[in-house]
């Protein structure tokens, strides 16, 4: 086989490699979001989480409970902005104040 055979079949590979490894990010960034019930399933278990969130919402972090901090933080990265619809920089504002409890 001649250099250029070889360097023929090597990119070859190559292509053959970059299309599964571009096919398979494809397939992972195609996850599907969670449902509303899903994210609110921890927040409705704590009780009164529902409501210190929805008042956390509107700036009021008081009734942000230690068991519904923890609540709030097990929830995923797509729960958020179903949680806390409407205000993305709500989630880091809550985050912040539980930490602080």
């Amino acid at each position: 086989m001649g250099i250029k055979q070889i360097v023929k079949v090597m990119f070859f590979f190559l292509c053959v490699i970059m299309a599964l490894l571009c096919h398979h990010q494809s397939e992972a960034q195609a996850a599907q979001k969670p449902s509303p019930v899903a994210c609110w399933s921890s927040i409705n278990k704590v009780q009164g989480c529902v409501d210190a969130v929805k008042a956390a919402t509107k700036g009021d972090y008081k009734g942000l409970s230690k068991d519904c901090c923890l609540a709030i933080y097990g929830l995923i990265d797509d729960c958020f902005p179903i949680v806390f619809s409407g205000k993305p920089d709500i989630a880091v504002l809550v985050k912040d104040a539980c930490a602080v409890n």
